[in-house]
C-alpha cells in the first residue's frame, strides 16, 4: 500500500513538472521567436514558431495559446498563405473566448484585425481593432493597445483621413511608451511621421515638413538607444524612409543632400544585407543608390546598383515585384539615355511583365477580399438569424408564461370570489356606518370651525377700529399741529414782509406757499393711504412685534406713497439725516438684513 502511495505521488509531481516545464517552453519558444524576428532571422522564427505550436496544449495558459495563434497568422500572412492566416487567427480568438479571459481575447480581435488589415478590408479591421480596444478598457495593456491604435492608423491613413490617421499615430505612440514596446514605439513615431507628410502635402506649411524630419529621426532613436528591443526590419525602413525625405524635399543637386541620401540608404544596406533574403529593402536602398549615382554622372555604378536588385530580386522566391517593376524601369531609362535601345527595350517589357504580375495579385488579393467579404456578411447574417431566432424563442416562452400566469390567477380568484362575497357585504355596512359617524363628526368640527372663524373676524373687527381711532387721533393731532404751524408762519410773514427789501421782495411769501402746499399734499397722501390700505400697519405691527412706534409707522407710510428723504424731513420737520437714521432703525425692528431695501420692502408688503 505505502510503494503504491509512493509511486501515485511520484507520478504526480512528474506530471506536475511536464505541464509547469511545458508552458515554460511555450513562453519561452514565443520569446525566442520575437527576438529572432527583432534580429531578422526569419528562418529561426518560423522554425521556433512550429515547434511551439507542436507542444502539447492541453493543460497551456490560454493568453499564450492565443499569442501564438496570432504570431503564426502573421507568418502566413508574410508567405501569402491567406486561409491558414485566417485559420490562425480566428483559432486565436476562439482560445480567447472559450477560456472568457480578457486580455486572450484581445489577443484574438488584434489577430483577426491585423488579417483583414492585410487583405485591405478596413472597415472589418476597425470593427475587430475597436472591439480589442473596448475589452482593454477593463483591463488595460498598453503594448497590446498600441498595436490597436496603431492598425487604426494604417487603415485611416489608407483612407486619407488625415485627422484620424493623426490621432491613432499619437495614440499608439503613447500607450509603446507606457508599455515600454519599443519596437511599437518605432513604428509609431514612423507613423507620425507619414501622417505630417499628410498634412505638409495638403497645406505645404514648413512646420509640417520640420516634424516630418523630427519623428523619422526619433523613431531611429528608440533603436540607438536600445537595439536589442527594436526589429533591424524597422530600423532600416525608417533609414530608408530619411533617404527618401531628402530625396523627395531636398534640392537634388546639392552635395548636402546627396551625401544625406547616401548616409541613410547606406545604414538600411549595412543593416539589411544578411537579413532581407527577399530583397525588399535593399531593392529600395539600392534604387536610391543608382539616383545619387546618376545624379553624379556615374552611370556605370548606378547600372551596377540597379542590376544587383535585379539579380537578387528575380532569384528570390517570392520577390515584391513593385520593387522588380521599378528596377526595369531604371534599367530601361538608363539604357536609353546611353543609346543602348534594344536593352532598353528589354527591360521595358520586363517591366511591363513585372506589372501584369502585379496586376494578377492584385487580382487574386481582390479575390481573397471579396470572398472574406462574402463570408463575413454570411456569418453577419447568421449571426442576425439566429439573434432574431433567439428573440422569438423568447417571446413565445415570455407569451407561454403570461399564459399560464393568467391561468392561475383566474382559479385563484374565482375560488376566493365566493368565499370573500360575505365577507365584502359586511365591510360594506361597516364602511357606511363608518362613513355616516365621520360625516357628523365632520359636520360638528365644521361648525366649530366656523364659530372661530366668526370669533377671529370679530376680533379683528375689533382691533381694525382701534386702529382706526387711532389714526384718527393722530390725524387730529397732525391737523392741529398743521394749523399751529401755519398761524405761526403767517405770523412771521407779518414780521418778514416788514423786513423786505427790493432784492428779496415775494421771497418770503413764497417759501412760505410752498412749505403749506408740500405739507397739505404729504397730509393728504397719507389720509387716502390709510382710507385705502388699512391692513398696512397691522401688518407692520406683526412683522416687527409691535416695537413700531406710531411716528415709525407714519414714517412707513411715506416710504410706500414713494416720498423722498427731503419731503418725509419737511413733513416731521426735522432734519434729513434724521430720516436717514429712522429708516435704519426702522430695518432693524422689521429683521431686515443691510441688502434688503425698505423702500422695496414696504412697497411688497403694502
Amino acid at each position: 500500500m505505502i510503494k503504491h502511495l509512493i509511486f501515485l505521488w511520484m507520478a504526480l509531481i512528474f506530471f506536475s513538472a511536464n505541464i509547469y516545464a511545458q508552458k515554460g517552453d511555450l513562453d519561452n519558444l514565443l520569446k525566442q521567436a520575437y527576438a529572432a524576428r527583432l534580429k531578422g532571422d526569419y528562418d529561426s522564427n518560423f522554425r521556433l514558431l512550429r515547434e511551439a505550436e507542436n507542444i502539447d496544449q492541453s493543460n497551456q495558459d490560454p493568453l499564450l495559446l492565443t499569442k501564438l495563434y496570432a504570431e503564426l497568422s502573421k507568418q502566413q500572412l508574410i508567405l501569402a498563405d491567406y486561409n491558414k492566416a485566417k485559420a490562425y487567427a480566428e483559432k486565436s480568438l476562439q482560445i480567447g473566448k472559450q477560456a472568457n479571459h480578457t486580455l486572450a481575447k484581445s489577443y484574438g480581435y488584434i489577430a483577426i484585425s491585423t488579417y483583414h488589415n492585410y487583405l485591405d478590408i478596413g472597415d472589418q479591421a476597425v470593427s475587430y481593432a475597436q472591439q480589442a480596444l473596448k475589452l482593454l478598457d477593463d483591463e488595460p495593456d498598453p503594448s497590446l493597445q498600441s498595436r490597436a491604435y496603431y492598425i487604426l492608423y494604417g487603415v485611416y491613413s489608407r483612407w486619407d483621413d488625415v485627422d484620424l490617421c493623426e490621432k491613432y499615430a499619437q495614440l499608439a505612440i503613447a500607450a509603446a511608451k507606457q508599455g515600454n514596446d519599443n519596437e511599437m514605439l518605432s513604428n509609431a513615431y514612423a507613423a507620425y511621421a507619414t501622417a505630417m507628410e499628410f498634412r505638409y502635402d495638403r497645406t505645404n506649411q514648413q512646420r509640417y515638413l520640420d516634424s516630418i524630419k523630427i519623428y523619422l529621426h526619433k523613431s531611429a532613436a528608440v533603436y540607438k538607444q536600445a537595439p536589442e528591443t527594436v526589429g533591424i526590419r524597422t530600423y532600416s525602413i525608417t533609414n530608408i524612409n530619411l533617404a527618401n525625405f531628402f530625396f523627395k524635399y531636398y534640392p537634388l543637386d546639392q552635395s548636402s543632400t546627396q551625401d544625406s541620401i547616401l548616409y541613410y540608404a547606406g545604414i538600411a544596406q549595412h543593416l539589411s544585407q544578411a537579413s532581407d533574403k527577399n530583397y525588399t529593402i535593399m531593392g529600395s536602398v539600392n534604387g536610391l543608390l543608382a539616383e545619387v549615382a546618376s545624379l553624379q554622372g556615374n552611370d556605370q555604378l548606378a547600372e551596377a546598383y540597379l542590376m544587383d536588385s535585379y539579380i537578387h530580386l528575380t532569384e528570390t522566391t517570392a520577390p515584391s515585384y513593385y520593387t522588380l517593376a521599378h528596377v526595369a524601369q531604371g534599367l530601361s531609362d538608363l539604357h536609353r539615355k546611353r543609346g543602348d535601345y534594344e536593352k532598353a527595350l528589354f527591360y521595358q517589357k520586363k517591366k511591363e511583365q513585372f506589372t501584369d504580375t502585379i496586376f494578377n495579385e492584385t487580382q487574386m488579393l481582390q479575390t481573397k477580399k471579396l470572398e472574406v467579404q462574402y463570408e463575413n456578411k454570411k456569418l453577419l447574417e447568421d449571426i442576425q438569424l439566429s439573434a432574431q431566432k433567439a428573440r422569438n424563442q423568447k417571446t413565445q416562452n415570455l407569451l407561454l408564461a403570461g399564459i399560464c400566469v393568467l391561468l392561475l390567477m383566474s382559479l385563484f380568484l374565482l375560488r376566493n370570489s365566493f368565499k370573500n362575497k360575505t365577507q365584502l357585504q359586511d365591510e360594506k355596512a361597516l364602511r357606511l356606518h363608518q362613513e355616516k359617524m365621520d360625516s357628523e363628526r365632520n359636520a360638528a368640527l365644521q361648525l366649530k370651525m366656523q364659530q372661530q372663524e366668526q370669533a377671529r373676524l370679530q376680533a379683528e373687527q375689533q382691533l381694525l377700529l382701534i386702529q382706526k381711532e387711532q389714526m384718527q387721533k393722530e390725524a387730529m393731532a397732525d391737523a392741529l399741529q398743521i394749523e399751529r404751524k401755519n398761524r405761526l408762519l403767517l405770523q412771521l410773514k407779518d414780521k418778514l414782509k416788514k423786513l423786505e427789501t427790493e432784492d428779496n421782495k415775494g421771497l418770503v411769501e413764497k417759501v412760505i406757499k410752498e412749505e403749506m402746499r408740500l405739507e397739505e399734499t404729504v397730509e393728504r397722501s397719507a389720509r387716502e393711504f390709510e382710507s385705502i390700505n388699512p391692513l398696512f400697519f397691522s401688518r407692520l405691527r406683526e412683522l416687527s412685534g409691535e416695537r413700531l412706534t406710531p411716528l415709525e409707522l407714519k414714517h412707513c407710510a411715506y416710504l410706500y406713497l414713494k416720498l423722498n428723504t427731503k419731503e418725509i424731513a419737511a413733513a416731521f420737520y426735522v432734519e434729513p439725516k434724521t430720516i436717514r437714521v429712522s429708516k435704519y432703525r426702522i430695518k432693524q425692528k422689521l429683521r431686515l438684513d443691510k441688502d434688503t431695501d425698505l423702500d422695496d420692502f414696504l412697497q411688497d408688503i403694502g
